[in-house]
């Protein structure tokens, strides 16, 4: 089942720091990464009680509780709960804000969810402890964050993060956290000779600077296909756009 489709939501400032729904007539391609993953793990959750830890605009939580039995999506920002209650609410969904780093609920979830988030935390080990702290034994925690092959330089850097990891790093940090999980990625759903000329090309991160409602950047997305994404767990170094981690909590 597909989720219903976005609407026209303007009254939350796009700063970049979190990612926004596209609407008719835009394109943004880590949105479409993102809401792959939701969808994804959404037949996963049937049945279980799930937490978004960093739920942001909540459209994640909307996906998710399609098939679970509840969702509760926590996010430190006052205006990014107050959009999720607004426009992407639902019975079997609550939100808080609270901050990630003090997550203060007790082990009441099966599933925890923390999509795009942990690049944002300054000491990732802390915060998968704090994670681990509210899953119920037996449960499961899926986490993503970009695959970032080499350090960007400071004019490209992302303001917002601060612990970007290649898959080495990544797994490094999960094996040391958990005696069980598995490291998937999210790729692109087909191979396309022409982004993996157009991807080598100094131009081509400055269409990541592009309008989400740029034709030009309609045109080349097409082109490249960039917004249709598959699993992958082979060649995540290189293939992966994102790595999702799916982690098991010991009974």
């Amino acid at each position: 089942m597909k989720p219903a489709p976005f609407e026209n939501f303007n009254e939350i400032a796009d700063t970049g720091e979190r990612i926004l729904p596209a609407v008719d007539g835009e394109i943004s391609v880590v949105f479409s990464r993102h809401k792959f993953a939701y969808e994804y793990v959404r037949q996963l959750v049937a049945g279980k009680s799930v937490i978004d830890v960093g739920c942001g605009a909540g459209y994640g939580c909307k996906i998710l509780a399609e098939t679970a039995l509840s969702v509760c999506g926590v996010d430190y920002s006052a205006e990014a709960i107050a959009y999720c209650q607004r426009h992407f609410s639902g019975p079997s969904i609550t939100y808080l804000q609270m901050d990630a780093n003090a997550l203060a609920l007790g082990r009441q979830f099966d599933i925890a969810v923390t999509f795009q988030v942990i690049e944002h935390i300054p000491n990732p080990g802390d915060f998968i402890e704090k994670l681990k702290r509210v899953v119920k034994p037996s449960g499961t925690i899926f986490i993503t964050t970009p695959n970032v092959k080499k350090p960007q330089g400071a004019k490209d850097a992302n303001p917002f993060h601060c612990s970007e990891m290649d898959y080495t790093r990544f797994h490094q940090l999960i094996s040391n956290k958990f005696s069980a999980f598995e490291i998937l990625g999210v790729a692109y759903a087909s191979q396309n000779r022409m982004r993996s000329f157009v991807g080598k090309l100094p131009f081509y991160k400055w269409g990541k600077r592009l309008a989400r409602k740029s034709v030009l950047k309609k045109v080349a997305t097409r082109a490249l296909d960039l917004t249709s994404f598959k699993i992958i767990n082979s060649n995540l170094e290189k293939d992966a756009a994102d790595f999702l981690a799916v982690c098991q909590i010991k009974s």
